[in-house]
């Protein structure tokens, strides 16, 4: 990914990937294997965002800090399209263990309440 090698031996540059991955993963989505892939995407752009953010960022002396992940995070729930009824709805959304535990009352659009999933 052309990392400089000091924020790769640092962990600075996995820490965005490993959080937007995390929470379209296990936060935002019930888990299956079209939502698996949706989180691997967003950890892959949450990393890019996370190095452009830096490398912009960084000319005026501002830390990137979590915003590549909050971004892609919140792009990945605009742009979900068919993965919609795999989304939790906002007001439900726990932890994701709880989510996890929970996922029978998830399946593909069937909400405890009926309520909409959109974001």
């Amino acid at each position: 990914m052309a990392v400089r090698h000091e924020s790769l031996y640092s962990g600075l540059s996995g820490f965005n990937g490993a959080l937007g991955c995390m929470a379209v993963g296990g936060l935002f989505f019930t888990f299956n294997w079209r939502t698996h892939l949706y989180a691997i995407a967003s950890a892959f752009l949450s990393a890019y965002a996370d190095i452009a953010l830096s490398n912009l960022l960084g000319t005026v002396g501002l830390p990137a800090c979590s915003w590549a992940a909050t971004m892609i995070a919140t792009l990945m729930l605009l742009l979900s399209g068919s993965l919609s009824t795999y989304r939790i709805p906002m007001g439900q959304v726990m932890s994701p263990e709880h989510n996890l535990r929970s996922r029978k009352q998830w399946k593909a659009g069937n909400t405890a309440e009926g309520e909409s999933t959109d974001v």
